[in-house]
């Protein structure tokens, strides 16, 4: 996670806290909420994939995904590109940077490579994050 000068994650300055595991409220129900399984395990796929409904990636990808809803990133998952999605729970691997979230949480295993432009972030005990963040008031652009 990024420190500060005085050792501080960055994160605590900006009002985000670490978490030790996935919050109860909403994200834990984002593990469990019914979606579509966009990239299956054991797949590499790369392209421009987009969706109007929740969605999981389970395999390899790289590219752009978009959805107007969820988007997954299961564990042993991942992608290299963008993503766009209101909400985005990342338990694999992402390199590449998340545009137009208004919520993301990093789960306790996540490996994120990035840049994240979000009105909230949630960053779990044991994630990786190497980036910057910047931080949106709600309703605001």
């Amino acid at each position: 996670m990024a420190t500060g000068q005085n050792g501080h994650s960055d994160l605590e300055h900006a009002g985000a806290r670490p978490a030790t595991q996935i919050p109860n409220e909403p994200a834990a129900a984002w593990v469990e909420e019914r979606t579509r399984v966009a990239v299956g395990r054991n797949v590499n796929v790369s392209g421009r994939l987009v969706f109007h409904e929740p969605v999981r990636i389970e395999g390899r990808f790289r590219g752009e995904v978009s959805s107007a809803e969820l988007v997954v990133i299961s564990e042993g998952a991942m992608i290299e590109g963008k993503v766009r999605a209101p909400r985005l729970l990342i338990m694999g691997e992402l390199r590449g940077d998340i545009a137009g979230s208004k919520r993301v949480v990093l789960g306790p295993r996540a490996r994120m490579d990035g840049n994240i432009d979000t009105e909230s972030l949630t960053i779990c005990e044991g994630a990786h994050f190497d980036g910057h963040v910047r931080m949106a008031t709600p309703g605001v652009k």
